[in-house]
């Protein structure tokens, strides 16, 4: 029986997953046979099957706080409102970030939504992908203003498809799966009240502006399978509370700490509870 772990994605919310990984790497728990996750979910997995404590703490608080990641004067003026190529080369050259290989704890797979397609495909990391991967893996449409191109393929941020991947650690064969969210339990992600931006940015690629629409289709059905798991499948939740102050781009450093001590202590009940 696999056991998988999944990772939520939602940029600087990613905090949360970064205080809950680092206390799972203090406590040497690996328990998992393979990792997935998109976004903010899959560069902070990339840490922990490479055992590299408080990096994702560091990127998150220390460079994703920079205005050269986050600019929107630079946005106004047609640049990148959040520019996740410089965020991940940068923390890759600044903290000399291991990359997932064969001597990682367990493989890491990485969600990216196909732009022509509309759908999410997913790629194990390697030293050969790791740097296309986890860019297009966190391309936000429209913030950031490229589409990453992989083997002649536009893609763009894997959470636009499937923010939350429970289901395909499933179909990967996984029937123990852990599940770290970036919002609190309860949360339920409301339709697209206006659309008529979308359509004018995207209506030449009609698949990817369908998926983008019915996005909350998509994030509420996985939460709807994370509450009624098939019969052979057991899902734990590790979720912040409602207390949980960090929004996608907030970037006051003294609440994404809150929001890091927060999945430290989450991770640390749930590793009490693991024990009992």
């Amino acid at each position: 029986m696999k056991s998988a772990l999944v990772v939520e994605g939602g940029a600087m919310r990613g905090i949360f997953a970064a205080g809950v990984l680092d206390k799972f790497m203090e406590a040497n728990y690996f328990p998992f046979d393979f990792g997935i996750g998109v976004s903010a979910g899959a560069t902070n997995l990339s840490t922990y099957v490479t055992r590299a404590h408080g990096l994702s703490r560091t990127i998150i608080t220390e460079f994703a706080t920079r205005r050269e990641f986050y600019s929107p004067l630079r946005f106004v003026q047609g640049g990148h409102m959040t520019d996740v190529h410089w965020l991940w080369h940068h923390a890759k050259k600044n903290l000399s970030l291991p990359v997932p290989n064969a001597k990682s704890a367990f493989p890491l797979y990485v969600g990216i939504t196909n732009a022509d397609t509309g759908q999410c495909e997913y790629h194990v990391a390697n030293t050969d992908n790791i740097d296309g991967l986890m860019v297009a893996s966190c391309a936000i449409p429209t913030a950031y203003r490229d589409q990453p191109i992989i083997n002649n393929q536009r893609y763009v941020d894997g959470g636009v498809a499937d923010a939350i991947p429970v289901k395909k650690a499933y179909q990967l064969g996984a029937r123990r799966i852990t599940v770290i969210l970036s919002q609190p339990r309860g949360f339920i992600k409301p339709p697209m009240k206006s659309i008529w931006l979308l359509e004018r940015l995207y209506g030449h690629q009609p698949a990817l502006l369908d998926t983008m629409i019915n996005r909350y289709e998509s994030y509420n059905g996985a939460l709807d399978f994370i509450a009624n798991p098939p019969e052979d499948c057991d899902v734990t939740v590790i979720a912040p509370s409602r207390s949980f102050c960090v929004k996608r781009l907030t970037m006051n450093k003294a609440k994404l700490l809150k929001g890091y001590a927060q999945g430290r202590r989450m991770a640390r009940r749930a590793l009490l509870a693991n024990v009992a």
